[in-house]
């Protein structure tokens, strides 16, 4: 069969240019992945919050940053504001967020993506995903798609699929009752490729997630408000930040790159809920007219029936680029007719003169019941294709940008080596982004799948300044840094790291103050990181801020650590132990049903995942071990 690439990515939103990015740092070459968008112009848009980052989202992009991705790179380059959240508690759970400009996100996002010889930027919608069939007419591996473009149909093919497609497939989107089919406001719907994956025997489902008004800056009065600033001294995502860095025509030479800028904070009022409530029947999003969205960013009409008895909700106005005077109504995100909406506006402190740019509004999409794919986001009824981004369920930019990278690096190692490829997986004991593939294999979403430091159980060990010294090496093992210069100076700036960090704890042990050393004093509540680098710093020499974080956070958190790690190291023999692909789980009738049910749909490929189904106790797996080892022994007697 001709292959025109070895990896072909549909969509070009978060999770479709990681997952050409890390494609193209595995295989190295010229044109060898093939990245299709309705429109270039849109690739790297930010449909919503011109936001990168925040509470356990920080830790994604720094992991992502960490393997060789470039979400970090672009929100580096392009941030207006830079801001390190929850630092009231320990640096496990601290969260980075920066506020980006939001046409130089995009623009610096196609810029980086044109600038890599192994990516051809293709226009076009993708029509079909064509397959090759077994002898009974079933599909059984993916081969490439059929793209529709300006001068016509064409089919491309490849060992290996992404399917990446956003809020575009059978998109809807709704402001009270007008309906407009879309992805996103301007843009059309990609309906052939739902209808592929629906002939091709995918059990779809259908989520909704929304969006606020957008309002002229120069009609509001901001000098009524209060101001919210950003960190004095801002931290980047990206290691190789600090040092600087330069990809085709983008140069990061200095951090912030560009010009900061403050928010504000305004709220809604009494009387503007009291109109909500009355209007709900109006609100597609609330009325239940729609499929179920993410609980965690609720909706304006969500907040004022869930929190009557508050008399407001705090807004942030947040400008969306020096290049336009958009800003962002953060917190109110609305399906409402726009005459409400209007209405909400002007209720708000500051806004009472507002003009509306652009009206908030929810957009419905189908997505593919994760169940069907496994860790690496590989579908399990169809080989070669991957699935990532929300079209699994997930909300967020850097959940996406995480299954982007995943699903990218397993395609292209497939591509490289064929069916017997070594599938790469993380665990959840090794990253948030294992801890995220986990859940989507091992649970039924029922709203957007949105990630939190709480779903992680080894968060302590998960920290994002500790994300370069947990993944880098893997990605330097796998080859991810092997085929650019980027990678290679990744490495460096890695070995230099470690040099230090081995360094720096090394002194902490040595160095007294007073009757306890450095790392002694450091599990004291009131020795701060200033203090560790004012005791470290005239014998180590300058570091850059993240050697002082991590020093300061591996010393504070070390017993809490071991501890977590013992656990791993009990839990590890049943958390990696495989179950059998063959098993048939319905035919276990010494079994609960409902454990039957849990096993035969997830189809889980250990121990540890099944353990964590819905449905499953611990009961349950004692007597799922005892029942694969009968299996096992009888399948071996049969092929004697």
């Amino acid at each position: 069969m001709r292959s025109d690439f070895e990896v072909i990515v549909v969509g070009g939103g978060h999770a479709g240019i990681e997952a050409a990015w890390a494609a193209a740092n595995l295989l190295g070459g010229h044109k060898r992945v093939a990245l299709i968008s309705i429109d270039r112009s849109k690739v790297g848009v930010m449909s919503c919050n011109p936001a990168i980052g925040g509470l356990a989202k920080g830790q994604l992009v720094r992991e992502i940053d960490a393997m060789g991705g470039v979400m970090g790179l672009i929100a580096d380059a392009t941030g207006i504001q830079f801001k390190v959240l929850n630092t009231s508690k320990g640096s496990a759970v601290h969260g980075q967020r920066c506020q980006s400009d939001k046409h130089a996100y995009a623009r610096v996002a196609q810029a980086m993506v044109e600038a890599r010889p192994e990516i051809e930027l293709i226009e076009g919608t993708v029509e079909a995903i064509l397959t090759e069939d077994d002898q009974d007419g079933q599909a059984r591996k993916a081969i490439g798609v059929r793209v529709l473009g300006a001068s016509g149909e064409r089919d491309l093919l490849a060992p290996a699929l992404v399917v990446t497609t956003g809020t575009f497939m059978r998109g809807l989107m709704h402001t009270g009752e007008v309906q407009v089919p879309g992805g996103r406001r301007g843009e059309q719907a990609a309906n052939g490729i739902s209808k592929s994956l629906h002939e091709l025997g995918f059990e779809l489902g259908r989520l909704r997630t929304g969006t606020p008004p957008r309002l002229r800056k120069g009609t509001i009065e901001l000098d009524r408000l209060e101001l919210e600033y950003g960190d004095a001294d801002p931290m980047a995502f990206s290691e190789l930040t600090p040092g600087g860095w330069t990809v085709g025509a983008i140069e990061c030479d200095r951090f912030p790159l560009i010009e900061q800028v403050p928010c504000w904070q305004t709220s809604t009022s009494e009387s503007s809920h009291e109109l909500i409530r009355a209007n709900l029947h109006r609100a597609p999003m609330y009325s239940g007219n729609l499929a179920q969205g993410p609980r965690y960013c609720p909706s304006i009409e969500d907040k004022v029936v869930r929190f009557a008895q508050r008399e407001s909700h705090g807004i942030y106005l947040e400008p969306e680029s020096h290049e336009s005077d958009w800003i962002y109504c953060n917190g109110i995100a609305t399906s409402l007719p726009s005459d409400i909406q209007d209405e909400v506006v002007k209720g708000m402190p500051g806004c009472e003169h507002a003009e509306i740019l652009q009206y908030g509004y929810a957009v419905e999409y189908d997505m593919v019941r994760p169940h069907q794919i496994l860790t690496t986001g590989q579908t399990r009824s169809v080989r070669a294709m991957f699935l990532a981004g929300q079209i699994n369920g997930t909300s967020g930019y850097e959940e996406a940008a995480a299954q982007g990278m995943m699903a990218g690096i397993n395609a292209a190692l497939l591509a490289r080596d064929g069916e017997v490829y070594e599938p790469f997986t993380l665990g959840r004991d090794q990253a948030y982004i294992g801890v995220l593939m986990d859940d989507l294999v091992t649970k039924t979403p029922r709203e957007p799948y949105r990630m939190f430091t709480s779903r992680a159980e080894h968060r302590l060990l998960l920290r994002g300044d500790n994300a370069p010294d947990r993944l880098t090496p893997i990605a330097k093992e796998l080859g991810l840094l092997d085929h650019s210069e980027l990678g290679q100076a990744r490495w460096a700036q890695f070995n230099t790291r470690a040099e230090a960090l081995q360094r720096g704890r090394a002194l902490m042990d040595e160095i007294k103050d007073g009757e306890k050393t450095i790392a002694q004093r450091t599990l004291e509540p009131d020795y701060l990181l200033e203090d560790l680098r004012a005791a470290l710093e005239p014998t180590l020499g300058a570091q850059p801020r993240g050697i002082w974080l991590t020093l300061h956070s591996q010393a504070r958190y070390a017993p809490y650590v071991e501890r977590q790690q013992r656990e791993i190291a009990r839990s590890g023999e049943l958390e990696h132990r495989p179950l059998p692909d063959w098993m048939a789980y319905e035919t276990l009738t010494s079994m609960r049903t409902e454990a039957r049910v849990s096993l035969a749909k997830f189809r889980p490929t250990t121990f540890g995942q099944a353990s964590r189904l819905e449905g499953i106790t611990p009961a349950d797996i004692t007597l799922l071990s005892v029942l694969v080892k009968r299996a096992r022994a009888e399948r071996a007697a049969l092929s004697e």
